[in-house]
């Protein structure tokens, strides 16, 4: 391949991943081109490539190439989409699909399984980043609690809320390359909501700054892994969601003040 992003794939990578000679990769385009896609048979002078069909079509010709092949029968099963109707090759597919490719033309609003973005660009803002941490947050502890799991998506769970927590301080100041501290974090968002709206934080409030800030003050703990420095607790779950849900509800009447989006 060109790059890890591209679906396009040199006539070398197809020879190594059936493990035959270039020669032999060029023979099954020339004979099945009507198959095959523009790329596979450039006019002269252009480079020969293979998109993710066209391997499919070429993984098809190789399980049925022999010394002597029967070329009609192996164009039956084309002509019968069997190329797309055998698990030996959708396996092989999915193996050699990148998980992130270039934009292309087949991408449109059906495309519900994933995510078009242009790079971080589109995170700048710090408050709908904070946002997708809560939700994430939200998401896994509602899946411990339905599968009476909570221990295998503890740290996880509470590292998103944690994060999210930072986040939705950060988004205060407009930038997010500060330190992860959230005793500093939360000093200087009390400063400026006082002066700002006059305004004190509620003890609820602090209170999940201030717990978060016991078992994880760096944004490390529930990340990689280590000591706390605590007493046997227990974490409540469900009050950790619905906590969560008025601090997130809390920022977005700030951003609201603010006249900025708040979703």
């Amino acid at each position: 391949m060109s790059n890890r992003y591209s679906n396009n794939f040199s006539v070398c990578y197809v020879a190594k991943l059936f493990k035959v000679d270039t020669s032999t990769v060029k023979t099954w385009a020339k004979t099945f081109a009507e198959y095959l896609s523009n790329g596979a048979n450039p006019v002269k002078g252009n480079q020969r490539y293979f998109n993710l069909d066209d391997v499919r079509v070429m993984a098809y010709i190789y399980y049925y190439w022999e010394d002597q092949p029967d070329l009609e029968h192996i164009k039956i099963g084309l002509n019968s989409n069997s190329h797309y109707d055998h698990e030996l090759i959708d396996d092989l597919i999915l193996k050699i699909s990148p998980f992130i490719f270039y934009y292309h033309d087949k991408v449109d609003e059906s495309w519900k399984h994933g995510v078009l973005f242009s790079g971080l660009s589109e995170f700048s803002d710090t408050f709908y980043l904070a946002n997708s941490y809560k939700l994430a947050g939200d998401q896994l502890i509602d899946i411990a609690l339905k599968n009476e799991a909570p221990w295998d998506l503890f740290c996880p769970a509470v590292y998103n809320y944690r994060h999210a927590t930072e986040l939705y301080l950060k988004s205060v100041f407009g930038s997010a390359k500060q330190t992860h501290n959230l005793k500093t974090l939360f000093e200087k968002f009390k400063k400026s909501i006082k002066e700002k709206y006059d305004q004190d934080c509620p003890d609820w409030f602090t209170n999940i700054i201030l717990t978060f800030d016991t078992f994880d003050p760096y944004g490390t703990t529930f990340r990689y892994g280590g000591d706390i420095n605590s007493s046997e607790v227990f974490v409540d779950f469900i009050q950790m969601k619905t906590a969560m849900g008025w601090m997130a509800d809390s920022f977005r009447n700030i951003r609201r003040h603010q006249d900025l989006p708040d979703v």
